[in-house]
C-alpha cells in the first residue's frame, strides 16, 4: 500500500491527540488517595458538583422523545441521548455517533457465573480536536461568505460563527460517561465488595483521563456511595502504551478516504454551491460541514441546524467514510493495523489467565498492574480499539471495504430525482441498510465499550473457565475460538486462538520504527 501525494488527499479526521507530559501519576500513587476519608470526601464533592452541574439537564431529559415519563434506570435501562436528533440520523455519523446498545444486554447462560469483569472504553463524546476543528472553522467562513443563501435552510448561517471547544469532553460526553459506570455497577455488582474494587487506568489525554473519572463517579454514584473506585493509572502518550495506539510507519487511510471523498464529494459540493453562491466550496469543505453536525449536536445538546443542510444520502456516504478510515487506519486493511492492539490483548490474556504479562510491544513492565482482580476498566480511543477488535479477530470480513463504492447491500436510492433528495427532511429517513459486520458507528461511538467476561460454568454440556465479549453490549460469535451456540469459548481454546498478540505479532512492531 503506497502513500499518496499530499496534495491530493483531503483534510482527515482523527482523534490522536498531542501527547500529554503528565507521567509521574503512573509511577507512585498519591499518599492521599490511600486514606478512605479524604478520599470519601472527595467522591462525594465531586458528585455533588456533577448533580449541581447536570440537574438541568436531568430536570429536561427526565421525558423521553414521545414526552412520556420513563420508567427508572434500572440495571439495563438506558437513557435515550438527549440531543433531539432522530435515531437514525445519529447512528449515521460513524465514528461521532452517541453511543448506543445494539443489543440488549444477555446474561450468561444458566449454570455459568461471571468471577472477572474487562472493560475497555472509548472516551466520552467531545469537541473536534484542534486541527479538525481550525479546518471546520475555515469551511464556515467559506459558506458563511455567500452572495446570499438561496435556500431557507441556509438562512441559519447569515451572521453566524463557528464557536466550538477543542478536544475536550463535552458535558453530554462526561454523562454518558457518569452512566457507563453506573451501568457497570448495577451490572456486575456482585463482583464488587469493600476489598474489590475496580482497577482503572486512562491513556493520558485529558478528554480520556476525565471520562475516566466521570465513569468512577458514576460507579460510585451507583453504589450509593459504598465502592469509591479511583484512577489508578495514567499512561503517558508521550510514548506508545497498550492504551493508544502508535506506529508511525503505519499507512492512515487517507489515500482510501481521499478516493471516497473524491467521489461522493463534487456533487455535494455543486448543490451547495447553488444554493449559496458564492461559497466558493469543494469536496473538502462538504466533509467538515458534513461534520459540523454531529460535533455541533453533541456540543449543544440539540440538533445543529448544519444537519439539514444535507439529505440522507449525504450522511450514508459520511458514515462509509468513516468506516473506511476505521478499516485502512488500524483495521484489517492495514499490514500494520492489528500489531497496534496487541499489547492491550496481551494484557488481557494475562488478566484472563492470571499470569504475568507476555509482551514485547507497547506493555510497561514499570506501571502498576495488578492481577487477581474482578474488574478493570480502561479508556482509551476509538483508534486502539479497532486495533484491539483486529488483532483479537473481532469484525472480520471476507471482502474488503471498496473505496470506490458503497456496498450494496447498504445504499438505495430512495428518491427519484436530486431537487426531491435536497428536499427531503431528516424525519424521513428510512434504514434500508443491510447488516453489514465493520460500521464504526456500531464498533466505535462515542463512548463505545468492549466488555470480556470471564466466567465459571457447571452445567452438563458446559464446564469449567469460559469467555465472552460483547461490544456495546452485542455478544460476539468468537468463531476463531469455537464460539458456538452460546457464543462463548473455552478459557484455553480462547488463549490458544490469540497466537498472533502471543508471538508479540511475528515481527510487526519492529516494522512500525524501522
Amino acid at each position: 500500500m503506497t502513500r499518496s501525494s499530499s496534495k491530493s488527499l483531503p483534510a482527515l479526521p482523527t482523534t490522536t491527540v498531542p501527547p500529554t507530559s503528565d507521567d509521574n501519576t503512573t509511577r507512585t500513587r498519591r499518599s492521599w488517595v490511600t486514606n478512605n476519608c479524604i478520599r470519601t470526601t472527595v467522591t462525594l464533592l465531586v458528585f455533588a458538583a456533577y448533580v449541581a452541574w447536570t440537574w438541568p439537564w436531568h430536570l429536561e431529559h427526565w421525558k423521553d422523545a414521545t414526552g412520556e415519563r420513563q420508567a427508572g434506570l434500572g440495571p439495563e435501562r438506558h437513557r435515550a441521548p438527549p440531543l433531539g436528533v432522530p435515531k437514525s440520523l445519529q447512528t449515521k455519523w460513524a465514528q461521532y455517533s452517541p453511543w448506543h446498545p445494539i443489543d440488549d444486554y444477555s446474561a450468561p447462560p444458566a449454570g455459568c457465573e461471571i468471577n472477572q469483569v474487562n472493560i475497555l472504553q472509548r472516551h466520552g463524546a467531545r469537541y473536534p480536536n484542534a486541527d479538525d476543528g481550525e479546518q471546520y472553522s475555515k469551511a464556515v467562513e467559506h459558506i458563511t461568505s455567500a452572495d446570499k443563501f438561496a435556500d431557507k435552510r441556509l438562512k441559519f448561517l447569515k451572521g453566524y460563527e463557528y464557536e466550538l471547544g477543542a478536544d475536550d469532553l463535552v458535558p453530554f460526553g462526561a454523562a454518558q460517561s457518569f452512566e457507563a459506570g453506573e451501568v457497570a455497577f448495577k451490572r456486575y455488582s456482585d463482583l464488587v465488595n469493600s476489598t474489590e474494587i475496580p482497577f482503572v487506568r486512562a491513556a493520558g489525554a485529558p478528554r480520556v483521563i476525565s471520562t475516566a473519572t466521570n465513569w468512577t463517579v458514576g460507579f460510585a454514584a451507583a453504589s450509593s456511595q459504598r465502592y469509591q473506585p479511583y484512577l489508578n493509572v495514567i499512561i503517558s502518550e508521550e510514548y506508545n502504551n497498550t492504551l493508544n495506539q502508535d506506529c508511525p510507519n503505519a499507512e492512515d487511510g487517507s489515500r482510501e478516504v481521499g478516493i471516497w471523498l473524491s467521489i461522493f464529494g463534487p456533487p455535494v459540493a455543486a448543490r451547495l454551491n447553488k444554493a449559496a453562491p458564492g461559497a466558493n466550496l469543494n469536496a473538502t469543505h462538504v466533509f467538515h460541514l458534513l461534520a459540523m453536525c454531529p460535533f455541533e449536536s453533541v456540543a449543544k445538546e440539540t440538533m445543529s441546524p448544519f444537519c439539514a443542510m444535507f439529505t440522507e444520502d449525504d450522511f450514508r456516504a459520511f458514515e462509509y467514510y468513516g468506516d473506511l478510515e476505521k478499516y485502512y487506519k488500524t483495521g484489517y486493511a492495514n499490514p500494520l493495523g492489528p500489531i497496534q492492539g496487541v499489547g492491550y490483548v496481551n494484557e488481557l490474556l494475562a488478566r484472563l489467565t492470571d499470569q504475568p504479562v507476555q509482551d514485547h510491544t507497547t506493555h510497561n513492565s514499570s506501571l502498576e498492574f495488578p492481577l487477581g482482580r474482578k474488574i478493570y476498566a480502561d479508556f482509551t480511543h476509538e483508534n486502539l480499539m479497532i486495533a484491539v477488535y483486529a488483532a483479537l479477530g473481532l469484525f472480520n470480513i471476507s471482502e474488503p471495504l471498496d473505496p470506490r463504492n458503497l456496498p450494496s447491500d447498504d445504499f438505495s436510492v430512495l428518491f427519484e430525482d436530486e431537487a426531491s433528495r435536497w428536499n427531503a427532511p431528516l424525519s424521513h429517513m428510512k434504514e434500508k441498510r443491510g447488516e453489514r459486520t465493520w460500521v464504526a458507528s456500531r464498533m466505535v461511538p462515542f463512548s463505545s465499550r468492549m466488555v470480556t467476561e470471564r466466567m465459571t460454568c457447571v452445567r452438563h454440556d458446559t464446564e469449567g473457565e469460559y469467555v465472552r465479549i460483547l461490544v456495546n453490549d452485542q455478544v460476539q460469535p468468537l468463531e476463531f475460538c469455537g464460539g458456538g451456540k452460546h457464543k462463548m469459548c473455552k478459557l484455553d481454546d480462547f488463549v490458544r486462538s490469540q497466537g498472533y498478540a502471543r508471538r508479540s505479532g511475528d515481527g510487526d512492531f519492529d516494522k512500525c520504527y524501522g
